[in-house]
């Protein structure tokens, strides 16, 4: 719940957050523009692309994560704004020429429901980028499957967008098990990365 969230970031316990594997290179080519990031949480990878020109909207439900984004992005002086929103039912107001989620899917129906959001956020000749903790680790961290997704069922839930990339990928484990062996605490984490493209208007 939001509420949750809200005392995992008045507490510290939510940390760093993710670290980018892949935001950075998959945007590198674009031309910065506007950007829209739907789960952003305190706004690290919406910061890192403000600091690279883009103008960027961070959408999250938790008002402390949105608070911390708002008062990093002043701090910085970057173009980055913030908003408390619910991505299953929020309507965007402009388009954008970026949208990323990244480890932010709600799982089951939800998720359906935030990436017509962000198919709907989308300019023409738009790029989504989806992020999201491979199914395959569900048994590992002890969820339930229906909480994560796999790349093919990402893709789609995005009819009329062109799918560019479409792959489990793996990463080190940003959690790695404090109960284990420093030696074999580094486990791998399995990733569903979705690029997609909106048709330009003719």
């Amino acid at each position: 719940t939001a509420e949750w969230w809200d005392e995992q970031y008045k507490s510290g316990e939510n940390g760093e957050g993710v670290p980018d594997h892949f935001i950075a290179m998959e945007t590198a080519a674009l031309t910065p523009g506007t950007a829209l990031d739907l789960g952003c949480g305190a706004g690290i990878m919406a910061l890192m692309l403000a600091a690279k020109g883009w103008r960027v909207l961070g959408l999250d439900w938790s008002a402390e994560a949105v608070r911390l984004g708002n008062s990093a992005a002043q701090s910085r002086g970057v173009t980055a704004r913030f908003e408390v929103g619910d991505a299953t039912r929020w309507q965007p107001r402009e388009r954008y020429d970026l949208v990323i989620s990244t480890y932010a899917l709600p799982g089951g129906a939800a998720t359906a429901a935030v990436l017509r959001t962000a198919r709907n956020a989308l300019a023409p000749g738009g790029t989504l980028l989806v992020l999201e903790w491979h199914r395959d680790m569900a048994a590992v961290w002890g969820f339930s499957p229906e909480e994560l997704s796999i790349p093919e069922d990402i893709a789609a839930a995005l009819p009329g967008l062109a799918i560019e990339r479409c792959e489990r990928v793996e990463v080190d484990s940003p959690f790695p098990d404090p109960q284990q062996p420093e030696q074999v605490r580094i486990q791998r984490a399995a990733i569903a990365i979705v690029r997609a493209r909106k048709p330009a208007e003719k």
